[in-house]
């Protein structure tokens, strides 16, 4: 299981918002001009009863002034009615958006070769490789400039690998979720070499508490701390049965709590939150988080829905979600902080949408920030249909239009599941390309600079 398909959910009703139009940059800083189009620009949006604001920046590529706009707000442009699939590698542009793009995976000879979910990092520390899920049932490294391979992991499909979080070379994981592969260790794969160490071993310690423990497993959906420290699992025993959730630190190789499952219940997921200082657990009667010793246990949502962890605007442990319920915050992208439980609504999808969305609130370095896309549109021309959005954490939050998908894939593999990289400069997403089949294949694309955000 790399990742669980989930249901997605249905709502209706439509409405188009107001549109404001900035500059975006061609080449951020810190990039080469490999990541440029080349194309030139000039083109403005202006909406009707809208000002556009644009600004005008250098392409290092051609040393000429040109504008790029940035779309913000609830906007129900429809993609292009005339865009094909590009070519392996080919640098473009979005064709609305205009955000910098590639496609930089082949499904070609197999099923798919796509981003393995919103919740996991796509990219390493160092930005310069990215992971994929091959339809071989394989992990894929990949150069992200040059796009060759450079190594297909010898880890199993279950093993939940994560990209290490300072060291650009190691991926860290699980044997794998279930009793005939799994076990109670932790380890760490050197994608240069491909040699696999064991770096924590918590079996004596689990057994200890529960002397029929056999494996543990996030299910897919959990990740560290940002700083690779802290980890939560569910522990099983040999016959699949969950039997509780440990909490664990590595760095000081400390068991931070375990705590049993509670009765009647079982979990969906586990993670950690960024900080470290949360663990938060599905449940099937909701969304609860623990204290990291697993002690105040308090409810954050209702139902379990697709959700991320993430950092809110002052950098405090934050949980965003897609609240498909009958409650008062139904069709609304909601943020609840960790700490004091306030809730803050963003937009509501149900006004003017009718789709499933995915989260990912994987980067770090841009507090406040998360990444959303979507797909299953069941309302053609609704604003958030097959999209790549970049959605401020706040009440009314700023959305900034990235991309659209050209997704119509209605299988799990082909669901989007962007997932944004640690500096948010760059997202990976999932898409059929208009074939309407199962052969995903991973798109990158470049998201404006920080200033551009202020």
């Amino acid at each position: 299981m790399i990742a669980k398909p989930t249901v997605a959910s249905v709502f209706a009703s439509a409405v188009v918002g107001a549109l404001i139009v900035v500059s975006l940059c061609s080449v951020l800083p810190g990039e080469a001009a490999i990541e440029d189009t080349g194309e030139a620009g000039g083109e403005t949006s202006i909406v009707p009863g809208g000002t556009p604001m644009v600004a005008t920046d250098r392409d290092s590529a051609t040393s000429t002034r040109k504008q790029r706009p940035l779309f913000w707000g609830p906007d129900a442009t429809p993609p292009a009615a005339d865009w094909t699939k590009p070519a392996m590698g080919k640098r473009y542009r979005d064709p609305v958006y205009r955000s910098p793009m590639r496609r930089v995976s082949s499904a070609e000879g197999t099923r798919f070769d796509r981003n393995t979910y919103s919740r996991r990092q796509a990219e390493n520390s160092r930005g310069n490789l990215f992971m994929t899920y091959h339809g071989e049932a394989e992990y894929r490294i990949y150069n992200r400039r040059t796009l060759k391979l450079k190594r297909v992991l010898d880890i199993h499909p279950d093993s939940e690998p994560q990209w290490h979080a300072t060291h650009r070379n190691l991926i860290r994981h699980i044997a794998g979720s279930n009793a005939s592969v799994g076990d109670l260790k932790l380890y760490q794969t050197n994608v240069r070499n491909g040699r696999t160490k064991v770096i924590a071993d918590l079996t004596t310690r689990l057994r200890g508490v529960w002397p029929n423990a056999a494996y543990l497993a996030d299910r897919a959906e959990g990740t560290p701390s940002a700083d690779g420290t802290r980890y939560a699992w569910i522990v099983f025993d040999d016959s699949e049965r969950q039997i509780g959730i440990v909490s664990y630190d590595l760095k000081s190789n400390t068991v931070l709590g375990t705590v049993p499952m509670r009765d009647g219940l079982t979990v969906d997921w586990v993670s950690t939150s960024v900080t470290g200082d949360y663990v938060a657990a599905g449940y099937d009667d909701g969304t609860h988080v623990y204290d990291a010793d697993l002690t105040n246990l308090r409810k954050l949502t209702l139902t379990g829905e697709h959700s991320d962890l993430a950092l809110d605007a002052d950098g405090g442990d934050a949980y965003v979600y897609i609240d498909f319920s009958a409650g008062p915050d139904g069709g609304w992208l909601v943020s609840i902080d960790l700490d004091t439980l306030q809730r803050t609504r963003i937009f509501d999808i149900y006004e003017g949408g009718n789709t499933s969305v995915h989260i990912s609130g994987k980067g770090y370095d841009r507090p406040g920030w998360v990444v959303v896309s979507t797909y299953n549109c069941k309302v053609p021309g609704a604003w958030t249909c097959e999209k790549v959005m970049a959605v401020e954490m706040a009440e009314g939050g700023r959305i900034l239009n990235l991309a659209h998908t050209y997704n119509c894939g209605e299988d799990y593999w082909t669901e989007t599941h962007a997932v944004v990289n640690r500096s948010f400069s760059r997202v990976y997403f999932n898409s059929d390309g208009g074939s309407c089949g199962i052969d995903a294949e991973v798109y990158l694309l470049k998201v404006p600079s920080a200033k551009r955000f202020r």
